[in-house]
């Protein structure tokens, strides 16, 4: 009898173990099998996440190698797993603080997300210890450090060079040129098990073109600085709406400074409106007002209608044109001017009755072949091709108003170029801002006759007409004033607002440096001879000893003065 259960006992248990284990295999087939996809997927999702993160840009340095905006490792803030942060309220507004993002969007992507999810990215290295504190603070907050951007001088050069975001160049030649100075992204694989989180690179594609490690710029840096301090002491002490200043070689094109006031910190430019970061330079035209009347000269001595000494009636220093009727600012010291005395004493009447004697046809002929109505060859970002109307467009008035500056706009940087040409004798200069670009072979546009009268023209602005302020000791200089009032517009206070103006050139006799100095709705002063040449001549002064003007003599010429060989 108990032989016989014995067998019956161990065939039941083997039953038993073998509907088991057909139990478990079949757990393990529909698991592995039919579910296996789903939680394989779902495992990786918990446990890893691929990200790119930004290699280092390029440097961008000044014409002598110095650095304008480099690459620095900063801190970037990020949670693996948002769904399990302890306090997501008390870490979003942290975050808010140091960033300067809203909080509330950080606190809806941390409940919208359950994987990886970036914080702040790119915060200025100098937050490094904040960021770092506030990953201390708040379980499943984690820093990493990316490449970001840093602007060694802050705020020199910013409106030119602009700054970056997370996804590259937001303004300027950062945005510009975001193609050639962006160092590519490299592909991080993040982990995460029972110890830390980690990331582990992945294979990165080398490019075809390996990236430079640096971009070297026509920008002087010290050039850069004098122009934007001397400019923001202008538009500081006038309290102006804002200011440009450039200062350009004519032999290459080569942009030497170009400053704008107001300005901003690219390394923080969150704190700044996006308005500050205009480079107003480019981006905005104003009415040139009188500076343009050396278009009208160039016109008149380049079509061979009229020489110098020949004589223009100016009367009482009235003109009427149909129902308007043109002032010169000043009563003419008699009733008849030569064409340099016209441009000397920057007669309004004398331009007009200039131009409408030239006719519609030559006076826009020469407005488009010295650059206006047309974007420079830099083609920078959001560059105004300022405005000019054809012919077909104009009034009655147009012909006499565009003769002085009025019903017209350009660029600071149009105006600049257009002296340029004056400056180079005769020839189109093409701006470049790449000292290692190849020059634009010669196109001459003008007359070297004209431009030789033109300077004596210029030269004698500053000698005997409204230009005094603007000279230079120990050098020749010349130029022109402007004073454009913005007909239409009110000022606060119901004030008239006006543009100050002076353009020149450095030394007249040999060329070397073109400068504009332009100040946007000053108040007391109006004059460009009062505001803009004083700046002009500081800027240029500084600017002629940068660059060793004059030349300092060869050995063997100081062996001959008898100084040391």
């Amino acid at each position: 009898m108990t032989q016989g259960l014995v067998p019956s006992r161990l065939r039941l248990f083997g039953v038993f173990v073998a509907v088991l284990a057909v139990l478990v295999v079949g757990r393990l087939a529909y698991l592995q099998i039919l579910r296996g996809g789903y939680y394989a997927a779902l495992a990786q999702n918990q446990a890893q996440e691929r990200i790119d993160v930004d290699l280092p840009r390029a440097s961008l340095l000044d014409r002598r190698g110095f650095p304008l905006a480099a690459s620095t490792q900063c801190p970037s803030l990020y949670t693996f797993d948002p769904q399990k942060l302890t306090d997501p309220v008390g870490l979003a507004r942290a975050v808010a603080a140091l960033s300067g993002r809203d909080a509330d969007d950080i606190l809806r992507d941390l409940r919208a997300r359950r994987k990886f999810t970036w914080l702040a990215r790119k915060l200025p290295f100098q937050d490094y210890d904040e960021a770092k504190a506030i990953c201390g603070r708040f379980k499943g907050c984690d820093l990493m450090e990316e490449a970001g951007r840093y602007y060694p001088n802050s705020t020199l050069a910013a409106n030119l060079i602009g700054c970056v975001g997370t996804d590259g160049g937001l303004t300027g030649l950062e945005h510009h040129w975001n193609d050639n100075l962006q160092g590519g992204t490299r592909s991080y694989l993040v982990m995460r098990d029972a110890v830390a989180t980690r990331l582990i690179p992945m294979e990165m594609v080398p490019d075809v073109d390996p990236k430079p490690v640096a971009v070297r710029t026509t920008i002087d840096q010290a050039i850069q600085f004098e122009a934007e301090r001397v400019l923001n002491e202008t538009v500081a002490g006038l309290n102006a709406k804002d200011g440009v200043a450039i200062v350009l070689d004519p032999r290459k094109g080569d942009i030497l400074a170009m400053a704008v006031a107001p300005t901003f910190n690219p390394n923080e430019p969150g704190k700044s409106t996006i308005n500050s970061w205009r480079n107003r330079a480019v981006t905005d035209s104003y009415e040139p007002g009188s500076t343009f009347k050396l278009i009208t000269l160039a016109a008149a001595l380049d079509s061979g209608r009229f020489r110098p000494t020949d004589t223009i009636p100016v009367g009482n220093g009235t003109l009427t044109v149909g129902p308007k009727t043109i002032h010169d600012d000043e009563p003419p010291i008699k009733a008849i001017y030569t064409l340099e005395e016209v441009f000397a004493h920057s007669s309004n009447v004398g331009a007009a009755r200039i131009g409408m004697a030239l006719g519609e046809d030559t006076m826009y002929h020469y407005m488009r072949l010295l650059g206006f109505g047309q974007p420079t060859a830099l083609h920078l970002t959001g560059e105004s091709a300022g405005r000019l109307r054809p012919p077909k467009e104009w009034s009655m008035l147009s012909l006499p108003s565009l003769s002085f500056g009025q019903e017209l706009r350009c660029t600071p940087l149009q105006l600049t170029l257009a002296y340029a040409a004056v400056a180079s004798g005769g020839y189109r200069v093409v701006p470049r801002l790449l000292p290692d670009e190849a020059v634009a072979p010669p196109e001459r546009i003008l007359k070297a006759s004209t431009c030789e009268a033109l300077k004596d023209m210029m030269g004698r602005v500053v000698t005997e007409g409204t230009g005094k302020a603007a000279a230079v000791p120990g050098v020749v200089v010349g130029g022109k004033t402007g004073t454009a009032q913005k007909i239409g517009q009110k000022a606060e206070g119901g004030r008239r607002p006006f543009i100050a103006y002076f353009v020149g050139v450095a030394p007249l006799e040999d060329p070397r440096i073109v400068c504009l100095v332009m100040v946007d709705e000053p108040v007391g002063k109006i004059y460009g001879g009062a505001i803009s040449a004083p700046a002009f001549s500081k800027i240029v002064a500084f600017s002629l000893k940068r660059l060793s003007y004059p030349d300092r003599p060869s050995d063997s010429d100081m062996a001959l003065m008898g100084g040391p060989p």
